[in-house]
């Protein structure tokens, strides 16, 4: 199991000027850069984003196995190192994609080696079966960035938090970006990151019943675009403290953040020996949840139980609040409320059960209590098929909060999930349903189509 280190790490981090922030990238040369297992040359028609699609595999490796969980890979642009890459899907052929930021017009070369050194030491070998540069954002054109535009030429590199470092945790899986209208020419980008887990911070029963995952997902950086100007830009520091970014950019426009704290919050002040740049996609959460973003990449299920295994956190006889079955015991619940003094529980009936099986274990510390769309899980027995859930209960409570008006108003079911034995999640027919308010001690029952 890993070894517990205090919430904050920012005495960990190097805190370094802006000036070295920015030079740090580009402090391995090509004469210091390992032999590359795949090189390709590309030619660019004028100044732009660019990003890379590496398919490769690391024979051998799981994530879920300690001492063997990933190869590294080193990635170069023009003979400098430009980012690191764990191959987290193992021994599976995957797609990685990201970005290496802003390069001029003209010919160029990037490259992908094997970083032994950052390697697990059952994880020696890496397989590179192709490396696809993208063309993505022109520096300017004539009429303007478009949204997708902008938000590509600003996305966040992200310094690896220091007390991960060849420890396989906590790894940026994905990341993506909202972008958020308000008013006739106003603007939000907000970029978000897929954690493996999280080291300090929700426990991961509690993750579970209020999230529906055992993964970390923070926001990290936004700006505000005004009259086509960024007038201002802001981060998600430690203690999930809003502050001014201040910090360097790297690769054009790309401002460069650390991973400071155990529960995965940032600084703008710090590095680490090791950065990854995702290729951020685009995220339409009005209706969703965040956690849907991962639906569209299955793995991240799988790698997240993976490393739940490696740490212990799963059992089939789960007890302990850092302890939970397997993910795929689980029915996944998606709902939106306005939650005003009041907090969300769910019961989930199995048939031939006499058992109703509950989100929050009765307990509730783990009742959802915040507005909006969000997911939750409930723990099934092992081997129950989905088709046996009868009903799904929603219950109402008065929270801690001092309000007069209590309730949990517009509750509505959004989608009820399963995760297959290859953790591919499958939506389960919903009926056909009514927004319903709820004061506390009120429920409200739904139905799937299949009964």
């Amino acid at each position: 199991m890993k070894t517990k280190l205090s919430v904050y790490v920012l005495s960990l981090l190097i805190f370094i000027s802006s000036s070295t922030a920015t030079d740090i990238a580009a402090t391995q040369s090509i004469s210091s850069l390992p032999k590359p297992l795949v090189t390709e040359a590309f030619s660019l028609t004028e100044d732009m984003e660019v990003g890379l699609e590496i398919e490769a595999r690391s024979p051998g490796a799981s994530w879920g196995r300690e001492g063997a969980e990933a190869a590294a890979l080193l990635v170069s642009v023009d003979g400098l190192s430009n980012q690191d890459l764990l191959l987290w899907a193992g021994d599976e052929l995957f797609q990685y994609r990201v970005m290496l930021g802003h390069l001029t017009k003209g010919k160029h070369i990037v490259s992908v080696a094997l970083n032994l050194p950052r390697s697990a030491p059952g994880a020696q070998i890496a397989e590179v079966k192709s490396l696809r540069p993208l063309p993505l954002a022109p520096t300017r054109r004539s009429d303007g960035e478009d949204e997708d535009q902008l938000a590509l030429t600003h996305s966040p590199v992200l310094y690896a938090r220091a007390n991960t470092i060849d420890h396989f945790t906590d790894i940026p899986l994905l990341m993506y970006y909202e972008i958020l209208h308000s008013g006739a020419k106003d603007l939000t980008v907000r970029y978000t990151v897929v954690f493996t887990n999280e080291d300090g911070g929700t426990q991961t029963l509690a993750l579970m019943a209020r999230w529906g995952r055992g993964t970390d997902i923070e926001w990290v950086y936004e700006f505000q675009l005004r009259g086509g100007k960024i007038v201002e830009e802001t981060y998600q520091g430690v203690s999930h403290e809003s502050k001014a970014f201040t910090g360097s950019r790297t690769g054009g426009r790309h401002p460069l953040l650390a991973v400071a704290s155990d529960n995965n919050n940032f600084s703008d002040l710090a590095c680490s020996a090791v950065r990854f740049a995702p290729l951020p996609i685009r995220a339409d959460l009005a209706t969703a949840t965040r956690e849907s973003v991962m639906d569209r990449y299955p793995q991240t299920y799988r790698v997240m139980t993976e490393e739940l295994q490696r740490e212990h956190r799963i059992s089939s006889t789960p007890t302990g609040i850092n302890i939970i079955a397997d993910p795929r015991d689980y029915i996944y619940i998606e709902a939106s409320s306005e939650q005003t003094g009041a907090a969300l529980g769910f019961d989930v009936k199995v048939a031939g059960q006499p058992e109703v099986f509950a989100s929050d274990f009765g307990d509730a510390r783990l009742r959802i209590d915040r507005s909006g769309n969000f997911r939750t899980a409930v723990r099934l027995p092992h081997g129950v098929s989905p088709a046996a859930v009868e009903t799904i209960t929603a219950r109402c409570h008065a929270s801690s909060q001092p309000v007069s008006d209590r309730g949990c108003r517009h509750l509505k079911l959004l989608r009820v999930l399963t995760l297959d034995q290859s953790f591919v999640p499958r939506a389960l027919p919903l009926q056909t349903q009514s927004e319903a308010s709820l004061a506390p001690g009120e429920t409200k029952v739904f139905r799937l189509s299949q009964n």
